[in-house]
């Protein structure tokens, strides 16, 4: 266990941030890191603990070799954004790879809807690389613009878990069903194009919306799909439209944002806001 200097509280041993207060604990591990780095084989070489290194030793320290190889990496931070929109904890983070967590990698939060090790980010030629490191709830990232959907698609308007899914041509064109040669009798229906599956806490589905119009308003107050309890959404939040064959997502000017759960690497601007679990994290360079 590591305690830390500023607030007394104490953390797991590989962590390089107070899960507390958000102050850096690297300068406890300041040995350990000055070995791997400047081993028998001499400076220059490239390990996972110093590539994760935090900046802030002393010029003068034996560490100065290992810190100036870790600041020859761009840094970043990710700034915990509270749910009424404040910020709270900033981390500033140097390194290639930095992993995010429950109980393992550089980044930990005490966050049940998160896997030991949930996220990745990485630095490559184009910046940073946010990857999910699990399938089961995922990252999710706000929208910036409008985008196509494929279908087994993620959202998160407001505080709705919703799949998308596209419909076959069969599930789309249901004859009437017979009874021993009589029509059942039935409310008449367009045909649907798709549709919304409400995801719950118990990985059931609670409710489906099947989305019959070309454009489909989400939202609060008025709209096609409404949601009158989720304090969360905007009076219209959202729009889901079919255009050329295919799903198309919009946000339209929502307080808190469209989130789409990312299927694979995602690369990361500067104000990118993700969701992991109940954790809002806002990305920045710097």
């Amino acid at each position: 266990m590591t305690k830390c200097g500023r607030c007394g509280n104490a953390n797991a041993g590989d962590v390089l941030f107070c899960q507390y207060c958000g102050t850096r604990l690297a300068v406890e591990r300041l040995s350990e890191i000055a070995d791997d780095q400047l081993g028998p084989s001499g400076p220059g070489i490239s390990n996972r603990s110093t590539d994760r290194m935090i900046e802030g030793a002393p010029a003068g320290s034996p560490m100065s070799a290992a810190v100036r190889v870790a600041q020859q990496h761009a840094g970043f931070r990710l700034v915990v954004v509270h749910r009424d929109g404040t910020d709270g904890i900033a981390y500033n983070l140097l390194g290639d790879q930095i992993d995010i967590g429950r109980t393992e990698g550089d980044l930990l939060f005490e966050d049940p809807h998160l896997a030991p090790r949930h996220a990745r980010i990485v630095a490559s030629l184009a910046g940073r690389v946010l990857t999910p490191l699990e399938n089961r709830n995922g990252i999710y990232v706000r929208l910036r613009g409008s985008l196509d959907l494929q279908d087994g698609d993620h959202l998160l308007v407001g505080k709705q878990v919703l799949r998308f899914e596209l419909l076959t041509d069969a599930e789309r064109n249901l004859r009437p069903a017979l009874e021993h040669g009589v029509v059942v009798f039935g409310t008449p229906v367009r045909p649907p194009w798709a549709r919304l599956r409400q995801i719950t806490p118990a990985s059931v589905t609670r409710d489906v919306f099947h989305l019959t119009r070309p454009d489909v308003i989400l939202g609060r107050e008025t709209g096609d799909i409404v949601f009158s309890d989720d304090e969360f959404m905007s009076r219209r939040h959202a729009q889901i439209a079919f255009r050329n064959g295919r799903g198309h997502l919009e946000d339209l000017g929502s307080s808190n944002g469209t989130f789409l759960r990312l299927r694979g690497p995602h690369g990361l601007n500067s104000g990118d806001l993700i969701r992991m679990g109940d954790e809002l994290l806002r990305f920045e360079i710097g």
